[in-house]
Protein backbone atom coordinates (compact mmCIF):
# COMPACT_ATOMS: atom_id res chain seq x y z
CA UNK A 1 0.00 0.00 0.00
CA UNK A 2 1.32 3.43 -0.90
CA UNK A 3 2.13 5.59 2.12
CA UNK A 4 1.07 9.25 2.29
CA UNK A 5 4.01 11.45 3.40
CA UNK A 6 3.61 13.13 6.78
CA UNK A 7 4.04 16.61 5.26
CA UNK A 8 1.12 15.94 2.87
CA UNK A 9 -1.04 14.68 5.74
CA UNK A 10 -0.40 17.90 7.67
CA UNK A 11 -1.16 19.98 4.58
CA UNK A 12 -4.45 18.17 4.02
CA UNK A 13 -5.36 18.74 7.66
CA UNK A 14 -4.59 22.43 7.30
CA UNK A 15 -6.89 22.69 4.30
CA UNK A 16 -9.70 20.56 5.72
CA UNK A 17 -10.12 22.01 9.22
CA UNK A 18 -13.75 22.56 10.11
CA UNK A 19 -14.83 26.10 9.37
CA UNK A 20 -11.47 27.05 7.83
CA UNK A 21 -11.63 30.09 5.55
CA UNK A 22 -9.41 31.31 2.72
CA UNK A 23 -5.73 30.73 3.45
CA UNK A 24 -3.16 33.32 2.36
CA UNK A 25 0.59 32.69 2.16
CA UNK A 26 2.85 35.75 1.95
CA UNK A 27 6.31 34.88 0.67
CA UNK A 28 9.30 36.98 1.75
CA UNK A 29 12.94 36.79 0.75
CA UNK A 30 13.72 34.75 3.90
CA UNK A 31 10.48 33.08 5.06
CA UNK A 32 6.73 32.82 4.52
CA UNK A 33 3.74 33.88 6.61
CA UNK A 34 0.51 31.86 6.66
CA UNK A 35 -2.75 33.63 7.52
CA UNK A 36 -6.16 32.04 7.83
CA UNK A 37 -9.52 32.67 9.43
CA UNK A 38 -11.18 29.77 11.21
CA UNK A 39 -14.54 29.31 12.90
CA UNK A 40 -14.62 28.01 16.47
CA UNK A 41 -17.05 25.35 17.65
CA UNK A 42 -18.34 26.08 21.12
CA UNK A 43 -15.47 28.52 21.59
CA UNK A 44 -12.73 26.02 20.66
CA UNK A 45 -10.65 25.27 17.58
CA UNK A 46 -7.50 23.33 16.82
CA UNK A 47 -4.96 24.23 14.14
CA UNK A 48 -2.44 21.73 12.74
CA UNK A 49 1.02 23.25 12.29
CA UNK A 50 3.50 22.09 9.61
CA UNK A 51 6.99 20.72 10.29
CA UNK A 52 8.68 24.00 9.32
CA UNK A 53 6.59 26.14 11.70
CA UNK A 54 8.77 28.85 13.28
CA UNK A 55 8.55 28.68 17.10
CA UNK A 56 7.33 31.91 18.65
CA UNK A 57 5.66 33.16 15.46
CA UNK A 58 2.05 32.10 16.18
CA UNK A 59 -0.45 34.96 16.43
CA UNK A 60 -4.17 34.54 17.20
CA UNK A 61 -6.75 37.33 17.06
CA UNK A 62 -10.43 36.91 17.85
CA UNK A 63 -12.69 38.60 15.28
CA UNK A 64 -15.95 40.48 15.72
CA UNK A 65 -15.04 41.96 19.07
CA UNK A 66 -14.22 38.59 20.67
CA UNK A 67 -11.35 37.72 22.99
CA UNK A 68 -8.68 35.04 22.93
CA UNK A 69 -8.99 33.15 26.21
CA UNK A 70 -6.21 30.59 25.99
CA UNK A 71 -3.71 29.07 23.54
CA UNK A 72 -1.85 25.78 24.09
CA UNK A 73 0.88 24.47 21.80
CA UNK A 74 0.92 20.68 21.53
CA UNK A 75 4.29 18.95 21.10
CA UNK A 76 4.52 16.53 18.19
CA UNK A 77 4.76 13.40 20.37
CA UNK A 78 1.61 14.43 22.29
CA UNK A 79 -0.48 15.16 19.23
CA UNK A 80 -3.03 12.45 18.45
CA UNK A 81 -2.54 12.80 14.69
CA UNK A 82 1.23 12.54 14.90
CA UNK A 83 1.06 9.72 17.47
CA UNK A 84 -0.32 7.24 14.91
CA UNK A 85 2.37 8.14 12.39
CA UNK A 86 5.12 7.89 15.01
CA UNK A 87 3.83 4.46 16.16
CA UNK A 88 3.78 3.20 12.55
CA UNK A 89 7.34 4.42 11.96
CA UNK A 90 8.59 2.81 15.17
CA UNK A 91 6.98 -0.50 14.19
CA UNK A 92 8.64 -0.24 10.77
CA UNK A 93 11.99 0.49 12.41
CA UNK A 94 11.65 -2.56 14.66
CA UNK A 95 10.92 -4.81 11.67
CA UNK A 96 13.96 -3.45 9.83
CA UNK A 97 16.17 -3.99 12.87
CA UNK A 98 14.98 -7.61 13.04
CA UNK A 99 15.76 -7.98 9.35
CA UNK A 100 19.25 -6.53 9.89
CA UNK A 101 19.93 -8.96 12.76
CA UNK A 102 18.88 -11.90 10.54
CA UNK A 103 21.15 -10.71 7.73
CA UNK A 104 24.04 -10.39 10.17
CA UNK A 105 23.46 -13.99 11.25
CA UNK A 106 23.45 -15.15 7.62
CA UNK A 107 26.65 -13.21 7.00
CA UNK A 108 28.35 -15.01 9.90
CA UNK A 109 27.19 -18.42 8.60
CA UNK A 110 28.42 -17.91 5.02
CA UNK A 111 31.64 -16.27 6.20
CA UNK A 112 32.38 -19.34 8.34
CA UNK A 113 31.48 -21.60 5.39
CA UNK A 114 33.90 -19.77 3.08
CA UNK A 115 36.71 -20.04 5.62
CA UNK A 116 35.95 -23.75 6.11
CA UNK A 117 36.10 -24.42 2.37
CA UNK A 118 39.38 -22.55 1.92
CA UNK A 119 40.97 -24.39 4.87
CA UNK A 120 40.23 -27.91 3.61
CA UNK A 121 42.93 -30.11 2.08
CA UNK A 122 41.80 -31.51 -1.29
CA UNK A 123 41.70 -35.32 -1.19
CA UNK A 124 40.70 -37.37 -4.16
CA UNK A 125 38.23 -40.17 -3.40
CA UNK A 126 35.94 -42.38 -5.41
CA UNK A 127 32.97 -40.24 -4.32
CA UNK A 128 34.88 -37.02 -5.01
CA UNK A 129 37.19 -37.51 -8.00
CA UNK A 130 37.79 -33.72 -8.39
CA UNK A 131 38.35 -32.35 -4.85
CA UNK A 132 39.91 -29.09 -6.06
CA UNK A 133 36.92 -28.31 -8.29
CA UNK A 134 34.52 -29.22 -5.48
CA UNK A 135 36.31 -26.89 -3.03
CA UNK A 136 36.32 -24.06 -5.57
CA UNK A 137 32.63 -24.57 -6.25
CA UNK A 138 31.79 -24.57 -2.53
CA UNK A 139 33.88 -21.45 -1.88
CA UNK A 140 32.32 -19.63 -4.87
CA UNK A 141 28.84 -20.49 -3.59
CA UNK A 142 29.58 -19.20 -0.08
CA UNK A 143 31.10 -15.98 -1.48
CA UNK A 144 28.15 -15.38 -3.81
CA UNK A 145 25.76 -15.79 -0.86
CA UNK A 146 27.83 -13.32 1.17
CA UNK A 147 27.66 -10.83 -1.71
CA UNK A 148 23.87 -11.18 -1.74
CA UNK A 149 23.79 -10.64 2.03
CA UNK A 150 25.94 -7.49 1.74
CA UNK A 151 23.58 -6.09 -0.91
CA UNK A 152 20.55 -6.81 1.28
CA UNK A 153 22.27 -5.21 4.29
CA UNK A 154 22.95 -2.01 2.31
CA UNK A 155 19.31 -1.76 1.28
CA UNK A 156 18.13 -2.51 4.81
CA UNK A 157 20.47 0.10 6.30
CA UNK A 158 19.24 2.74 3.84
CA UNK A 159 15.65 1.96 4.78
CA UNK A 160 16.59 2.25 8.46
CA UNK A 161 18.23 5.62 7.86
CA UNK A 162 15.13 6.85 6.01
CA UNK A 163 12.85 5.74 8.84
CA UNK A 164 15.11 7.43 11.41
CA UNK A 165 14.88 10.70 9.48
CA UNK A 166 11.09 10.43 9.25
CA UNK A 167 10.86 9.63 12.96
CA UNK A 168 13.03 12.61 13.83
CA UNK A 169 10.84 14.93 11.74
CA UNK A 170 7.57 13.46 13.05
CA UNK A 171 8.55 13.70 16.71
CA UNK A 172 10.16 17.14 16.53
CA UNK A 173 8.71 20.54 17.33
CA UNK A 174 5.11 21.67 17.67
CA UNK A 175 2.34 19.77 15.90
CA UNK A 176 -0.76 21.85 16.63
CA UNK A 177 -2.27 24.75 18.54
CA UNK A 178 -5.38 24.46 20.72
CA UNK A 179 -7.27 27.72 20.92
CA UNK A 180 -10.14 28.85 23.17
CA UNK A 181 -11.91 32.10 22.26
CA UNK A 182 -14.93 34.12 23.32
CA UNK A 183 -16.39 34.65 19.86
CA UNK A 184 -17.13 32.78 16.68
CA UNK A 185 -14.02 33.32 14.57
CA UNK A 186 -10.29 33.84 14.88
CA UNK A 187 -7.51 34.93 12.57
CA UNK A 188 -4.41 32.73 12.88
CA UNK A 189 -0.99 33.52 11.45
CA UNK A 190 2.51 32.06 11.76
CA UNK A 191 5.84 31.94 9.94
CA UNK A 192 7.35 29.04 7.99
CA UNK A 193 11.07 28.38 7.79
CA UNK A 194 12.77 27.31 4.54
CA UNK A 195 9.93 28.61 2.38
CA UNK A 196 10.36 31.82 0.42
CA UNK A 197 10.36 33.33 -3.05
CA UNK A 198 13.52 33.47 -5.14
CA UNK A 199 14.36 36.41 -7.44
CA UNK A 200 14.89 35.53 -11.11
CA UNK A 201 15.63 37.98 -13.92
CA UNK A 202 15.30 38.10 -17.71
CA UNK A 203 17.47 40.45 -19.73
CA UNK A 204 15.60 40.68 -23.02
CA UNK A 205 17.78 42.56 -25.49
CA UNK A 206 16.44 43.72 -28.84
CA UNK A 207 19.62 45.26 -30.29
CA UNK A 208 20.38 48.90 -31.01
CA UNK A 209 21.41 49.34 -27.36
CA UNK A 210 17.95 48.72 -25.93
CA UNK A 211 16.08 46.04 -24.07
CA UNK A 212 14.08 45.23 -20.97
CA UNK A 213 14.79 43.77 -17.53
CA UNK A 214 12.06 41.60 -16.03
CA UNK A 215 11.94 40.60 -12.36
CA UNK A 216 10.21 37.28 -11.73
CA UNK A 217 9.38 35.50 -8.47
CA UNK A 218 10.16 31.78 -8.43
CA UNK A 219 7.65 30.33 -5.96
CA UNK A 220 7.29 26.98 -4.20
CA UNK A 221 4.81 24.66 -5.87
CA UNK A 222 1.39 26.24 -5.23
CA UNK A 223 -1.37 24.45 -3.34
CA UNK A 224 -4.89 24.62 -4.74
CA UNK A 225 -7.17 27.00 -2.87
CA UNK A 226 -4.36 29.06 -1.36
CA UNK A 227 -3.89 32.76 -2.21
CA UNK A 228 -0.21 33.67 -2.65
CA UNK A 229 1.35 37.09 -2.13
CA UNK A 230 4.94 38.29 -2.58
CA UNK A 231 6.75 40.89 -0.49
CA UNK A 232 10.09 42.28 -1.66
CA UNK A 233 11.47 42.56 1.86
CA UNK A 234 12.12 40.17 4.72
CA UNK A 235 9.61 38.81 7.22
CA UNK A 236 10.97 41.17 9.89
CA UNK A 237 10.35 44.16 7.62
CA UNK A 238 6.84 42.89 6.78
CA UNK A 239 6.38 45.41 3.97
CA UNK A 240 3.64 45.65 1.36
CA UNK A 241 2.89 42.54 -0.70
CA UNK A 242 1.19 41.89 -4.02
CA UNK A 243 -1.07 39.01 -5.01
CA UNK A 244 0.45 36.63 -7.58
CA UNK A 245 -0.55 33.52 -9.52
CA UNK A 246 1.41 30.60 -10.90
CA UNK A 247 4.93 29.44 -10.08
CA UNK A 248 6.82 32.13 -12.01
CA UNK A 249 4.93 35.47 -11.96
CA UNK A 250 6.40 38.71 -13.31
CA UNK A 251 6.71 41.32 -10.55
CA UNK A 252 8.04 44.27 -12.56
CA UNK A 253 9.61 45.41 -15.83
CA UNK A 254 12.33 48.03 -16.37
CA UNK A 255 13.81 49.58 -19.54
CA UNK A 256 17.39 48.42 -20.09
CA UNK A 257 20.09 50.42 -21.89
CA UNK A 258 23.26 48.71 -23.12
CA UNK A 259 26.41 50.81 -22.76
CA UNK A 260 28.64 51.55 -25.76
CA UNK A 261 31.16 48.78 -26.36
CA UNK A 262 29.02 46.14 -24.65
CA UNK A 263 28.83 42.71 -26.27
CA UNK A 264 26.11 42.33 -28.85
CA UNK A 265 24.64 39.44 -30.76
CA UNK A 266 24.22 35.80 -29.86
CA UNK A 267 28.01 35.29 -29.54
CA UNK A 268 28.37 37.76 -26.65
CA UNK A 269 29.02 36.54 -23.11
CA UNK A 270 29.38 39.86 -21.26
CA UNK A 271 26.89 42.68 -21.18
CA UNK A 272 27.33 46.18 -19.71
CA UNK A 273 24.30 48.36 -19.11
CA UNK A 274 23.13 51.42 -17.22
CA UNK A 275 22.03 50.80 -13.63
CA UNK A 276 18.31 50.02 -13.48
CA UNK A 277 16.97 50.61 -9.97
CA UNK A 278 18.39 50.54 -6.47
CA UNK A 279 17.01 47.95 -4.07
CA UNK A 280 16.55 45.07 -6.50
CA UNK A 281 17.52 41.80 -4.74
CA UNK A 282 20.33 39.66 -6.18
CA UNK A 283 19.41 36.58 -8.20
CA UNK A 284 20.09 34.51 -11.28
CA UNK A 285 19.50 36.20 -14.65
CA UNK A 286 18.82 34.71 -18.09
CA UNK A 287 19.84 36.64 -21.21
CA UNK A 288 17.78 36.65 -24.41
CA UNK A 289 19.01 38.29 -27.63
CA UNK A 290 16.08 39.03 -29.95
CA UNK A 291 14.16 36.14 -28.42
CA UNK A 292 17.05 33.66 -28.48
CA UNK A 293 18.22 32.28 -25.13
CA UNK A 294 21.97 32.80 -24.62
CA UNK A 295 22.61 31.57 -21.07
CA UNK A 296 22.46 32.58 -17.41
CA UNK A 297 24.67 34.38 -14.94
CA UNK A 298 24.55 35.93 -11.44
CA UNK A 299 22.89 39.35 -11.20
CA UNK A 300 23.95 41.29 -8.11
CA UNK A 301 20.77 43.36 -7.98
CA UNK A 302 20.24 47.10 -7.63
CA UNK A 303 23.16 49.15 -8.91
CA UNK A 304 24.60 46.30 -11.02
CA UNK A 305 25.91 47.35 -14.45
CA UNK A 306 27.56 44.15 -15.73
CA UNK A 307 26.36 40.60 -16.32
CA UNK A 308 28.50 37.71 -17.59
CA UNK A 309 27.04 34.40 -18.74
CA UNK A 310 28.65 30.99 -19.05
CA UNK A 311 28.99 29.49 -22.51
Amino acid sequence: MRRIPLALVVLLLLCQQAGAGQKTVTLYLDAARVEQEAAARNGYLEVALPDNFTPGSLRVKALGGGTVLRVELVAAEQDRRRAGEIARLRERKGALQDRMALLKRREDIFSAAAKSQSGKSPRKTKANPDPVGTLQQGTAFALSQMESVYSSKRKCQKALDDVDRELSAAAKGVASARIWIAGGKARISYLLRDERWTPRYDLRLQGEGGGELLLHAKLPRPVKGVQYRVSRGTAAQDGSAEAVRGEYPTLSRYPLTLLPGSGKGNAASRFAFAAVEAGLPPGEAAVFWRGEYLGTGPFSGGGATVLSIGR
